[in-house]
């Protein structure tokens, strides 16, 4: 039987992944946050462990000697510019501390989830794994952090950690509480004031946690593969959404001058009010920008595929009606 230990188990990709290699017959350790409400994590048949990847100490001692994968997932994606050095320390020295312990207790590989935003922000291109990241200049700390979260990994490679980096794109489907999902209930409770201008690129959580396996199982050594999928405009993806709700909504278009007026007012307000702004820099820029992207190495060497931005879409507002979420 096979061992994997997982960081970041109790999230929306971290579910996903356990699922499935629980029905491979993985034998599962799942790192938690001490005090951490994982409700979902408790109903899965794993050895639940507190822990913390920010503290070192208790990282080695939850990760079991000799696993055969660490799965990296862990990490901090808040969009918020005063969150900076807590999404610094989790990303970057969250990840050089899983490394470490990975290599300290003899683990065979270790599957870290980067994202495609580690390439950073190329509008208009096509991104694959020879684009050259311009993150550290694009004033989005998550893409920075994520490249920097990588270049622990190539360190980590050279003490003789065995690892492959995986650059996913948007990830949509169940065990998601707050990220597309929030999207759905907005559409589905009439609170969208309008459809944005950009496009993005999108897959379904069950093939890229199917991904993970592929690339513990034969993804190359020291190799970044992006995880793409379907490129659909907003605007295609909340008509998908009206469809599968049964919602009929009237949305006019939102220009990029609307919503940066939008992200400077709620920004000025935050600084009397203390609360993250409902529209800050590197949300706006998402909304505006386009990603694009090519797999093709991903579907060659990992056999990744993904489904349509229907069944994404649609698995996703199943799991939210299941769970009541809405």
């Amino acid at each position: 039987m096979k061992s994997a230990f997982v960081t970041g188990g109790s999230g929306f990709l971290g579910l996903n992944l356990i699922v499935q290699l629980l029905k491979k017959n993985w034998k599962v350790t799942a790192l938690h946050l001490p005090g951490e409400d994982s409700p979902y994590l408790s109903r899965l048949k794993v050895d639940k462990v507190a822990g913390d990847i920010l503290d070192y100490k208790s990282l080695v001692g939850a990760i079991p000697r000799k696993s055969d994968v660490v799965f990296h997932l862990a990490g901090d994606t808040s969009m918020w510019p005063r969150q900076a050095a807590r999404q610094y320390a989790v990303n970057v020295t969250g990840t050089a501390n899983a490394c470490n312990a990975a290599i300290e207790k003899g683990a065979d590989r270790l599957v870290f989830t980067s994202s495609i935003s580690a390439y950073g922000y190329h509008p208009g291109g096509i991104i694959d794994e020879r684009t050259p990241s311009n993150a550290p200049s694009c004033r989005m700390n998550y893409n920075r952090t994520k490249y920097l979260a990588e270049q622990e990994i190539i360190k980590a490679i050279d003490k003789g950690l065995d690892a492959v980096i995986l650059n996913p794109c948007n990830i949509v489907g169940p065990y998601d509480p707050g990220n597309w999902s929030q999207l759905i209930k907005n559409v589905y409770h009439d609170r969208l004031p309008g459809v944005p201008p950009g496009t993005g690129t999108f897959a379904h959580v069950r093939d890229i946690a199917a991904a993970h396996i592929a690339a513990a199982e034969k993804g190359r050594l020291g190799e970044n593969y992006i995880l793409g999928g379907v490129r659909a405009s907003f605007g295609e993806v909340i008509q998908e959404i009206m469809k599968i709700t049964g919602r009929s909504l009237y949305l006019k278009k939102i220009s990029k001058t609307a919503l940066k007026a939008a992200m400077y007012a709620s920004t000025f307000t935050s600084l009397f009010t203390g609360r993250e702004p409902m529209l800050t820099y590197p949300k706006y820029m998402r909304m505006v920008g386009t990603l694009s992207c090519d797999c093709t190495k991903a579907i060659t060497e990992l056999g990744f595929s993904t489904g349509t931005l229907r069944e994404m879409l649609t698995d996703c507002y199943r799991w939210l009606e299941q769970e009541g979420l809405l």
